[in-house]
């Protein structure tokens, strides 16, 4: 939740990270990493104007079941393992154009089930090493899963390779934003949607989605 200023109208905060008052009146970023965390987003992202009417789409990425306690105990916001029957029920009562969920390849066999029919199952995939320490198959890759959205020419592809998130904070499970983009194409999202992140965590993926909704005509490209 943001400060409230004292003031009507507070300082001009930077466009990516929110955070950092703006003292160039013609500056749109507060730094070079923003600007370009901010520019790399728009490139690997394109989002066409061929729908008429807006759309209310939401994404949810809890603490994955059985990991809560482990990685989120010391957050102010912990509040216990999450009710997912219960998260999947309020996902389809909310009426979203369109919706996704982040889970664990070992949660997968207990939350899909929880799911609508037709709910697709995609992967972000990660070229990351296998600790030597570990035995056996070691996950490298975490589903999502997508329910509904616009049907958007042309195709995308239900698997993504990217890495894990290098900045943005510590929290444990944040993504990065070439996830973010291909979130957005996984959904078919357009300029002018709302998108509800409902465990925002670094808020990342709210401010990837702010970026690219306030510069519609900037986008070069869908997802690779």
């Amino acid at each position: 939740m943001g400060r409230q200023e004292s003031h009507a109208q507070g300082p001009r905060l930077c466009g990516w990270c929110r955070a950092v008052p703006l003292t160039d009146v013609r500056a749109k970023y507060c730094s070079r990493r923003c600007r370009q965390t901010a520019f790399r987003l728009r490139r690997s992202a394109a989002l066409g104007d061929g729908w008429a009417q807006s759309g209310r789409f939401a994404y949810a990425d809890p603490p994955y079941p059985g990991l809560s306690a482990k990685y989120y105990r010391d957050e102010s916001t912990f509040a216990g393992e999450v009710d997912h029957r219960a998260l999947v029920a309020s996902l389809e009562a909310s009426g979203y154009a369109g919706w996704a969920l982040s889970t664990s390849a070992k949660a997968l066999r207990d939350v899909l089930p929880l799911c609508p029919v037709g709910a697709r199952v995609c992967a972000w995939v990660k070229p990351i090493g296998v600790p030597t320490a570990t035995r056996g198959i070691h996950s490298t890759w975490e589903p999502v899963i997508v329910v509904g959205g616009r049907q958007r020419p042309p195709g995308v592809r239900d698997h993504l390779r990217a890495m894990p998130a290098r900045h943005g904070g510590e929290l444990m499970g944040r993504k990065p934003i070439a996830f973010a983009a291909w979130l957005f194409d996984l959904l078919g999202m357009q300029p002018g949607d709302e998108l509800v992140d409902v465990f925002p965590g670094t808020g990342v993926v709210g401010r990837a989605w702010a970026e690219l909704s306030s510069t519609p005509g900037e986008h070069a490209s869908r997802s690779a």
